[in-house]
């Protein structure tokens, strides 16, 4: 899988699809809106939604998923708090096997944010396993799986249900201990920062 550790503005830069001055806007509304560099791209009309995930795919070599058209799985849902998958712009799609592995296919508008790709590994006990989809797509799909018909208690049952069954689970508070632990060792950014602080 062809994650690679440098940042999507860098890759984005590099590639030669922004500018410096429109990457500098970008950071600049994202950290106003609160919101992923990528989607202030596309909001601010530099980059259009399909260029770029079509550069993250073609860059990242992932899989792209339509998320319009999926339907939400109840066990993998259980997995992921609503709140953590809006905090992390992340859709969970299944629980599957990857490389003799069990592994949880997430969708992810950047998933080149691997402090995020580690901090669900660590509250689900799975490898995450990362799919490309917009933001406007993964919150639609949050609003639509969590929330339609009603699924949001039978969700939160599955995921009580789950939590005890389930020895790879972790409580919150543990999780927010990593939370601090990542911060205290500089590795959350400011952006990541800002968005648990919304929580």
């Amino acid at each position: 899988m062809g994650i690679k550790k440098a940042k999507l503005g860098t890759l984005l830069l590099d590639s030669g699809l922004v500018s410096e001055r429109e990457l500098s806007a970008a950071l600049c509304y994202q950290k106003n809106q609160r919101c992923l560099l990528g989607a202030s791209l596309v909001k601010l009309g530099f980059l259009s939604e399909d260029r770029l995930l079509d550069f993250l795919e073609r860059t990242l070599q992932l899989e792209r998923v339509d998320l319009d058209n999926f339907i939400p799985d109840a066990d993998a849902l259980a997995m992921v708090p609503e709140e953590r998958a809006l905090a992390f712009t992340v859709f969970p799609l299944e629980r599957c096997r990857f490389q003799g592995g069990p592994v949880l296919r997430m969708a992810m508008a950047d998933p080149s944010n691997l402090t995020v790709i580690d901090a669900l590994e660590f509250m689900t006990g799975l490898g995450i396993q990362p799919v490309l989809a917009s933001e406007f797509a993964i919150h639609r799909a949050i609003e639509r799986g969590y929330r339609q018909d009603g699924k949001l208690e039978s969700v939160q049952d599955a995921s009580l249900s789950h939590q005890s069954n389930e020895k790879t689970m972790i409580s919150v508070d543990k999780f927010n201990k990593l939370v601090d632990v990542l911060q205290a060792k500089g590795l959350l950014t400011a952006t990541d920062l800002a968005l648990l602080d919304k929580e």
